[in-house]
């Protein structure tokens, strides 16, 4: 599945660039400890990630089309060093499956997708786009295409159709926040990313308690913000040829004294799952950096008949491939 591909660059992302939490006056920050009992890990677990191993959790689905995994590992950096390495770009040089990506400055423009591509077959596959097939577009992305095929150099055109498609995804957001995220046409029905990521948001109760200001803001983007946080958007191209996936993201990050924390959103991905959200903790312990990490992808492909089972190998398959990729971005971290 291609949902856990994007999921480390997010992670990554996120987990380094924490670096601006809501800065809760006086508030004693929760200790490492504090932190691993909220998850409820039991105690040899807990004891596991304190001496260096990855350990997961499965947690509670937030819906039929929900993937979620909670990781936790160690760092032997500081928060503040792990954190700069994210900003970076850790995690994207530690994901062989990203082909390309760049950075959306201010409102956007075309300039920020120098090194794009998208192949004959892929540009046919949008320029062909219906309701309900493998891409996710929406009524009026699907009809600018079809404006597209008529063009002179058709295939040149769906690049840029593209292209304007995320920069209108990213500009929506940037205004109106989870309620500017253009439902994906299925024709019998429509996908909402936005109520998946604001079901996925209401369901961080650990963030609620410890960590409010950064709770609401994740609720209430971008009406809500939190006091010197830093915010970041991106595209992202995973892979090359008909299976390209192209991805637009946030990573907002924050800290309080010592402890980070990072969102990482992917408002919009243009196959294989709809949306995805992880939130990242990094907490200084002895040995370096405590890193808590919860990711929740949204995926039609474990909806429906199976849906249980679908979601039981669906996660497994995202945290093999997270723990890999988290184990290299580790080393390159630690060199």
């Amino acid at each position: 599945m291609q949902q856990r591909r994007a999921r480390w660059a997010i992670i990554a992302s996120m987990l380094l660039g924490l670096a601006g939490l809501s800065p809760l006056p006086t508030a004693a920050q929760p200790t490492a400890e504090e932190i691993l009992g909220d998850m409820h890990w039991p105690p040899a677990e807990k004891a596991k990630i304190l001496a260096g191993e990855f350990v997961n959790s499965s947690i509670e689905n937030v819906s039929a089309r929900d993937l979620s995994v909670a990781i936790g590992f160690q760092v032997r950096v500081s928060p503040a060093e792990l954190a700069k390495q994210v900003v970076a770009g850790l995690t994207i040089h530690a994901d062989a499956q990203v082909a390309a990506h760049g950075q959306i400055r201010g409102n956007g423009s075309a300039r920020d997708f120098q090194g794009m591509t998208l192949s004959d077959a892929a540009a046919d596959a949008f320029l062909q786009a219906t309701p309900g097939s493998d891409l996710n577009l929406s009524s009026d992305e699907i009809a600018a295409f079809r404006a597209s095929s008529a063009q002179a150099d058709p295939r040149t055109a769906a690049l840029a159709q593209l292209q304007k498609i995320l920069l209108t995804r990213h500009a929506t957001y940037r205004t109106s926040g989870l309620d500017g995220i253009a439902p994906y046409d299925r024709g019998h029905e429509t996908r909402s990313g936005g109520e998946d990521l604001r079901k996925a948001s209401a369901s961080m109760t650990v963030v609620k308690r410890r960590f409010a200001a950064f709770y609401e803001m994740m609720n209430g983007y971008p009406g809500a913000t939190v006091p010197g946080m830093h915010e970041r958007f991106s595209w992202i191209q995973y892979g090359t040829g008909i299976k390209a996936n192209y991805v637009v993201e946030q990573l907002v990050t924050a800290n309080v004294d010592e402890v980070h924390a990072v969102l990482q959103r992917q408002i919009y991905a243009s196959q294989g799952y709809n949306v995805e959200q992880a939130v990242a903790g990094l907490f200084p312990v002895d040995e370096g950096t405590l890193v808590v990490y919860v990711n929740h992808t949204s995926t039609d492909q474990v909806a429906g008949f199976g849906g249980s089972a679908k979601r039981s190998i669906g996660t497994k398959m995202m945290v093999s491939q997270l723990e890999k990729m988290f184990e290299g971005a580790r080393k390159i971290a630690e060199q």
